[in-house]
């Protein structure tokens, strides 16, 4: 996939972006584009990743017509840049009802919140979160933001869209995505990729 737009990191630092997109329109691309570009400034050693995006086995993604989905934001070797993950299931994807779906979204979400605080104290300004989305199905905008006001600059992405469908799941995800970027285009820009 390439992206349509030049990556200058001056659109990016001091400031906190949101990639909203569909299913496979490029929001972990993007948000890798801008990492690398980063890096080749010698920017590494600011930075740290939260990488949210969730395990789903390929068989799933080939039956639902999703190849590609839930790419993890590996960092390239030797940067020195904090990588911060989990397991993470993907609640739509891997349950047969909205029940399951609700109660691993509830796992997922104790998982993250362990992620956010092990970022600070360390010394990073630059703090890259790949599928912010997966915390908002169990969680609020409101809890989220103050862990991103301790980053300057802030570049996340997350899923906006229609492809996965309905239920309460992903009523609430919408929802509070929409409080999210209210916060983004405050603090900074709310970019879409290919929606």
């Amino acid at each position: 996939m390439k992206i349509d737009r030049e990556i200058r990191i001056e659109d990016y630092i001091e400031t906190k972006t949101l990639i909203l997109g569909d299913v496979n329109t490029g929001k972990t691309y993007w948000t890798r584009e801008i990492l690398t570009a980063m890096c080749r400034h010698g920017l590494g050693g600011r930075m740290a990743i939260i990488d949210m995006a969730p395990e789903i086995p390929e068989k799933i993604a080939i039956e639902r017509g999703l190849p590609g989905a839930g790419g993890k934001l590996k960092p390239p070797d030797g940067q020195g840049i904090l990588y911060l993950d989990g397991h993470f299931e993907a609640p739509r994807l891997s349950s047969k009802t909205e029940e399951e779906a609700l109660a691993k979204a509830l796992r997922n979400r104790q998982n993250i919140t362990a992620l956010f605080p092990r970022m600070h104290g360390q010394g990073r300004d630059i703090l890259f979160v790949n599928d912010i989305s997966m915390v908002l199905q169990a969680g609020q905008a409101e809890e989220l933001t103050p862990w991103l006001d301790g980053a300057a600059t802030v570049i996340a992405n997350g899923y906006w869209g229609e492809k996965l469908g309905g239920g309460i799941l992903t009523q609430r995800e919408r929802s509070e995505m929409g409080k999210l970027s209210v916060y983004f285009e405050m603090k900074g820009q709310v970019l879409k990729s290919g929606i």
